[in-house]
């Protein structure tokens, strides 16, 4: 695998430095959150009359790197089982009336994700890496897409939190762009390239620009991107 990199280690080195900045950027990163999320838990808990929590199945694809995610809950019960309007996975405004004034801004914020820090912290995903999806959509990319499908099996890294899709990407240009842009990373997987997502992110999460299925519009994450087009690969 082509490897874009600035450092002259080994893949085993180089996912060791990962595995061990994960961690330790995790756990400082829950301790500064916990208040945070100890307040929204009790609001969403106030306003489900439920856990506030959901474990969600997901994966890069339904084989590899498959694991139970940790969100907050955002999303109402609802009876609209109609199978055929959730056949786009990067679109599902067709939920947005389920989704709460408070919970539309986690959403926003990218903070309904907070809760995968503890997956983090067991080794299942990572700060910055490829889009984990949802098993149900796992599925409809296979049935829909499998060329797609086949190109993701490719994907060697751990999912991530947030990455360069979840920054850069633009729901406008389909699953293409999700593809290109998770591959893209796993090609070109440095130090200096999390680095760079990681600041990234952090303007998307406090100017609420968090690119979301639900309440999003098409190119929230691609408007504001406080790196010059990533300095470290070709986009």
């Amino acid at each position: 695998m082509k490897r874009n990199t600035k450092l002259r280690i080994s893949d085993k080195n180089f996912f060791l430095i990962k595995n061990i900045l994960d961690f330790l950027l995790g756990i400082i990163i829950l301790l500064i959150a916990s208040p945070f999320m100890l307040v929204t838990a009790i609001i969403l808990f106030l306003i489900f009359r439920s856990l506030p929590f959901i474990v969600q199945e997901r994966g890069i694809t339904e084989e590899k790197h498959v694991f139970n995610i940790y969100k907050f809950k955002t999303i109402k019960p609802n009876i609209d089982n109609n199978p055929g309007r959730d056949e786009n996975i990067l679109h599902k405004q067709h939920l947005s009336d389920y989704v709460p004034s408070f919970c539309r801004w986690l959403r926003k914020s990218g903070l309904d994700e907070l809760p995968q820090i503890i997956n983090v912290l067991k080794g299942e995903m990572s700060l910055i890496g490829p889009r984990p999806l949802m098993i149900s959509d796992l599925k409809i990319l296979r049935h829909k897409h499998p060329d797609y499908y086949r190109r993701r099996q490719l994907i060697k890294v751990k999912p991530g939190i947030t990455g360069l899709w979840q920054v850069h990407g633009d729901r406008s240009q389909g699953i293409e762009n999700l593809l290109h842009l998770d591959i893209k990373y796993s090609e070109n997987i440095s130090v200096s390239l999390d680095a760079e997502i990681l600041l990234a992110t952090i303007p998307l999460v406090f100017m609420g620009k968090h690119s979301d299925a639900i309440i999003s519009g098409m190119t929230e994450s691609k408007i504001f991107n406080p790196v010059n087009n990533f300095s470290t690969i070709q986009l």
